[in-house]
């Protein structure tokens, strides 16, 4: 191989290994990261608290764009947990199917997993 061959290899090698996989909504998926709770909103007294896994390292996610029928691609630290109660701050690994948009009563954040499995790594 020549010099200017072995140096795209290792720059499509660097590019590749960088790059984080792309999530699509309705993948199912294993997560990582700190559980909290977010108090329910203020003057909305139907509204419950809701759990948010904060991830260890963000993640692509790809999701339906409004208009235009395109897809959006985005990065995204935190997802709301759904049909799982964690315990509060503790470190967990959850798998489940990854959803976007609005999926619950109280809306934390875009992103959402539908818990199928959760294990606890480290907690309080």
């Amino acid at each position: 191989m020549t010099a200017k061959a072995c140096a795209w290899v290792l720059v499509l090698m660097a590019g590749s290994a960088a790059a984080a996989p792309c999530y699509n909504d309705g993948d199912v998926v294993t997560l990582e990261g700190t559980a909290t709770r977010q108090a329910a909103h203020e003057g909305d007294a139907s509204s419950k608290p809701a759990w948010v896994l904060s991830l260890s390292g963000p993640i692509c996610v790809v999701s339906a764009s409004t208009g235009q029928g395109g897809r959006q691609q985005s990065n995204v630290a935190a997802v709301q947990i759904i049909d799982a109660t964690p315990t509060e701050n503790a470190r967990v690994q959850l798998t489940g199917k990854l959803v976007t948009g609005n999926v619950s009563g109280y809306y934390a954040v875009p992103t959402a997993i539908w818990v199928l499995k959760q294990r606890v790594l480290s907690g309080q």
